[in-house]
C-alpha cells in the first residue's frame, strides 16, 4: 500500500514539474540577459579600469537570449499559420462552398453530384500543395528551433554542454535513437488496437506509452547535452517510470484530443517546446518503485536483430555486461564509468595490464582469458544496442 501511495505521489509530482517549468519561459530571458551582460573580471580589469564593451555585449546577447523567440516563432509556425489554415479551410472554406452551391442549385441531386466531386478534389489539392510542403517545413524548422532552446536554456542553467566526444558515436546514436523512438512509437500504435476484452485497457496502456516517449522527447535534450548515451536514457526512464509518466501525461493527452493527426502533430509542435524548458529545470523523482517498466525492451531487441548480423566478431568483448550502479541514482557522463553495466576502457586496460605483468612475471606462453562479466545488467538487450552503434561507426560515413 505505501509503494502505491509513493508511485501515485511521484506520477502527480511529475505533472506538476512538467506544468510548473512552462513559467520559466517568462523570466529566463530575462536572467539570462542579466548574466551575460555582467563584466567578467580580467588581469586587465583587475590592475586598470575596465572598459566597457557594448558591441561584444550586443553580441553575446543576440546568441544568447533565444528562448522566448524561439517559443514564439514555434507557436505562430505551428499554431498561427499551419493549424489555423487547416481549420479554416476545414472549417470555414468547405462549409461555405457547400452553403454557396446550396444556394445555386438547390437540388439535392444536383447538389450531391457536384459536392460528390467538388470536396474531395479541393481536400487533395490542399493537402498536397499546403499541408504537405508546409508540414515538412515545420518539421526541419522545429527540430532546429528545438535545439536552440534546449541549448540556450541548458547554457543558463548548467553552463557548456557535454556532448558526446567522437562525431561518429553522435551520429550513430542519434540514428539509433530516431530508429528506436519510430519503432516504440508503432508498438504504442499497435497497443492501442489489441484485441482485449477489458474497456479502456489498450487506451490505458497507450497513454503510458505514449507518455514515456513524450518524456523522453522532453529530457532527451538535455541527457544528450550531458553527454548520456542511449542505453543510459532508455534505463534511466525504465528504472523511474512514474515520474517520466507524469511529465508526459500532459503532452500525451493534449496532443490526443484532436482527431485529425496533422492537428494533432501541430498541438504537440506548439506545446513541446515548453515541455523542453520544464524538463530542462526538473529534477526527477527516482528510487521510487523496485520494478521497472521494461517497455523499450522489445524495440530494442528489434534494432538489436536489425544491426546483429552486421556487426564485427572482434567488437563483442566491449558488450559484456558488468554490474550496473546503484539503483535511483543519477548515471553519470559520458567521461565518467557507464552505469549501464558495461565495461569500461580504464577497467580493460588495467586488466590488460595486470595479465601483462604476471606473463612476464611467470614467462607462461599460455593466452589470456578474454575478461568475463562481473554480474547481470539490468538492461541486458540494451547490449546490442551499442554493438549496434558500433556497426554504424565501422561504416563511412556518406556525404
Amino acid at each position: 500500500m505505501e509503494s502505491i501511495y509513493r508511485i501515485g505521489a511521484t506520477v502527480l509530482q511529475g505533472i506538476f514539474d512538467s506544468i510548473k517549468g512552462i513559467t520559466v519561459v517568462f523570466y529566463l530571458d530575462k536572467e539570462a540577459n542579466r548574466k551575460i551582460s555582467q563584466p567578467r573580471p580580467t588581469k586587465e580589469s583587475l590592475s586598470t579600469t575596465a572598459q566597457s564593451t557594448p558591441p561584444q555585449a550586443s553580441k553575446r546577447l543576440i546568441e544568447e537570449s533565444k528562448v522566448l523567440k524561439r517559443v514564439f516563432q514555434c507557436s505562430m509556425l505551428n499554431g498561427g499559420i499551419f493549424m489555423l489554415s487547416i481549420l479554416f479551410f476545414e472549417y470555414a472554406v468547405l462549409p461555405g462552398l457547400h452553403l454557396f452551391l446550396w444556394y445555386l442549385f438547390r437540388s439535392s441531386t444536383t447538389l450531391t453530384t457536384v459536392w460528390g466531386w467538388m470536396q474531395p478534389s479541393l481536400s487533395l489539392l490542399f493537402n498536397s500543395f499546403w499541408v504537405a510542403p508546409l508540414f515538412l517545413l515545420s518539421k526541419i524548422v522545429n527540430s532546429l528551433w528545438f535545439q536552440d532552446i534546449a541549448d540556450s536554456a541548458y547554457k543558463f542553467r548548467k553552463g557548456r554542454p557535454q556532448l558526446i566526444p567522437s562525431i561518429s558515436k553522435l551520429i550513430a546514436d542519434t540514428l539509433i535513437s530516431l530508429l528506436i523512438q519510430i519503432l516504440f512509437l508503432l508498438q504504442s500504435t499497435l497497443v492501442k488496437y489489441l484485441p482485449v476484452p477489458v474497456p479502456f485497457a489498450c487506451s490505458a496502456l497507450y497513454m503510458v506509452h505514449m507518455s514515456l516517449l513524450c518524456a523522453l522527447y522532453a529530457f532527451e535534450y538535455k541527457w544528450f547535452n550531458m553527454g548520456w548515451e542511449l542505453h543510459k536514457r532508455l534505463t534511466y526512464i525504465e528504472q523511474n517510470w512514474p515520474y517520466f509518466l507524469g511529465f508526459g501525461l500532459p503532452l500525451a493527452a493534449l496532443s490526443e484530443l484532436p482527431n485529425s493527426i496533422v492537428i494533432s502533430g501541430c498541438v504537440f509542435s506548439v506545446l513541446f517546446p515548453l515541455f523542453i524548458i520544464s524538463a530542462n529545470e526538473a529534477t526527477p523523482k527516482v528510487d521510487v518503485c523496485e520494478t521497472p517498466l521494461k517497455l523499450f525492451s522489445i524495440v530494442v531487441a528489434l534494432t538489436n536483430a536489425l544491426f546483429r548480423g552486421r556487426s564485427k566478431p572482434g567488437k563483442a568483448a566491449l558488450s559484456q555486461p558488468l554490474t550496473p550502479n546503484a539503483r535511483g541514482l543519477t548515471p553519470p557522463l559520458s567521461s565518467s564509468t557507464p552505469s549501464f553495466g558495461f565495461q569500461s576502457a580504464a577497467q580493460f586496460q588495467q586488466q590488460q595490464q595486470h595479465r601483462h605483468h604476471q606473463h612476464r612475471h611467470h614467462r607462461s606462453h599460455q593466452r589470456n582469458p578474454s575478461p568475463s562479466p562481473s554480474g547481470a545488467s539490468s538492461f541486458a538487450s540494451s547490449a546490442s544496442v551499442l554493438t549496434a552503434q558500433q556497426t554504424l561507426l565501422s561504416r563511412p560515413l556518406r556525404r
